[in-house]
């Protein structure tokens, strides 16, 4: 891996979009948009392990700080090689990262693999520069939802969000297993149907708690929390969660109604 990609180049990649109605940035400041923003970084910030990380990497929702509240040193932003952002620290593609092997402690992958041609190939790419113990955050759309039944009603050329993969939580999940990562915890956010407008957004936000007490399966986002193995060690170590973070203690078989698996599974695919 090495020296991959460099600060402000434009490498082509699996992430590559030119057409503009790929711009995930602008639907991000549209009224749906800022409340999946909202919703994801509340979900990350509560889940993410409350250890130190020395070097933290954020890809994908450049424009919001993920690692808020995360205690961690060095932070980089990674932005797709083929947007137009404002500032980002990197311009980079996914499946080529401008860090070594084993040299990232908390990577963040905000939405980019229902956009990847290759989303394992992607995906593994993170598994490589993380560090063993390393953590990753997936943030991805669920397609069994209303959000995967709007994309499948959408007529083609698919604008933003719509044309993506919208790859199943149980689909992920599998690939973190197979990449050798342990999962810590996995959620469903956003149980609100994908309007447009501010108003019926907030008149419909009792939807959150209802959705997240009985359909959280139907939820339109999954966020999978997962640690990197250390070979050669059969011990677990001790996270300590933050802010009324989920213990992780043992596996649960499927996901409880608090929309929250403990070091288990979301168990559908």
């Amino acid at each position: 891996m090495g020296n991959r990609a460099s600060r402000g180049a434009q490498s082509p990649g699996l992430c590559d979009r030119s057409d503009s109605d790929y711009d995930l940035q602008a639907w991000h400041a549209t009224p749906l948009g800022c409340a999946l923003s909202q919703a994801t970084l509340e979900h990350v910030t509560r889940l993410i392990p409350g250890v130190y990380y020395p070097t933290a990497v954020q890809l994908g929702m450049h424009h919001l700080d993920l690692f808020a509240g995360v205690d961690r040193g060095l932070a980089v932003q990674i932005a797709d090689a083929s947007q137009e952002f404002d500032s980002p620290d990197v311009i980079a593609a996914c499946e080529a990262l401008p860090f070594g092997a084993r040299s990232v402690n908390l990577l963040i992958l905000a939405y980019l693999l229902d956009f990847a041609q290759e989303p394992h190939r992607a995906l593994r790419e993170a598994c490589d520069v993380l560090v063993p113990e390393g953590c990753l955050v997936v943030c991805g759309f669920n397609r069994w939802s209303l959000w995967g039944l709007r994309r499948l009603l959408t007529p083609h050329p698919r604008p933003v969000p719509w044309q993506g993969t919208f790859l199943s939580p149980g689909r992920i999940q599998d690939w973190i297993r197979l990449l050798g990562l342990e999962l810590l915890c996995a959620t469903m956010a956003f149980y609100r149907p994908p309007v447009s407008t501010t108003a019926v957004l907030s008149r419909l936000q009792f939807v959150e708690k209802v959705g997240d007490r009985w359909w959280p399966m139907l939820a339109g986002a999954y966020i999978l929390v997962a640690r990197k193995k250390q070979l050669g060690l059969s011990s677990r170590r001790a996270w300590e969660p933050k802010r009324g973070g989920i213990v992780l203690e043992g596996l649960a078989p499927a996901i409880p109604r608090n929309s929250a698996a403990q070091g288990g599974v979301l168990d559908y695919s």
